[in-house]
């Protein structure tokens, strides 16, 4: 296994590669950018990524603990594959990232700060989002299934879609006017 320690990556483009037996711990990445690729027994852990793009990666034995990404485009990834057991998270922090057709599923984002990040079209099934802060995000067509969202914050929030009979809401936050958003699931119409 290659190991790659406190480093800094710098303008990498990587296009439909395989990278096998590779681990990170510490690294950043810099206006990397992974697509189409294919990780396979990696590792990274506490690593950074900082404007970079990483568009419909598989991964297969790999794994991702606390990793921070700020500014970032992440589109078609499923989360599950890269949480190694059900304590460590892969993502530490979103901050001001634009997500489209990510999955995340059984996962853990309990107080978890999403820092105006967009998700266009993801899907949350199973998770525990209590106490998450979804202010200022743009939900677009995000779903929310099964969740526990208890005492989450969505003040400010656009586009979301949250079936109120599929999910525990006690003590969540919204605003107006997109709350209204919450009586789609009952098909009821709402006129002026």
């Amino acid at each position: 296994m290659k190991n790659f320690s406190d480093r800094v990556f710098t303008d990498i483009s990587k296009d439909n590669a395989r990278i096998v037996d590779c681990e990170f711990v510490d690294c950043v990445f810099e206006k990397c950018r992974f697509t189409d690729c294919t990780f396979v027994d990696c590792s990274f852990c506490e690593c950074t990524f900082n404007d970079c793009t990483i568009t419909n990666i598989t991964s297969k034995g790999t794994n991702m603990v606390f990793a921070t990404f700020v500014n970032c485009t992440i589109v078609g990834v499923e989360w599950l594959t890269l949480q190694s057991n059900s304590v460590s998270l892969p993502i530490q922090k979103f901050d001001k990232c634009y997500l489209k057709y990510n999955s995340f599923e059984k996962m853990s984002f309990k107080k978890f700060d999403f820092l105006q990040s967009s998700m266009i079209d993801c899907n949350f099934l199973s998770c525990n989002l209590s106490e998450a802060d979804f202010k200022n995000c743009n939900l677009q067509n995000t779903e929310f299934s099964d969740c526990d969202l208890k005492n989450s914050d969505f003040r400010r929030a656009t586009g979301y879609s949250i079936n109120l009979a599929d999910n525990r809401t006690k003590g969540a936050r919204f605003s107006y006017p997109e709350v209204v958003n919450l009586l789609k699931s009952f098909d009821i119409r709402i006129e002026n």
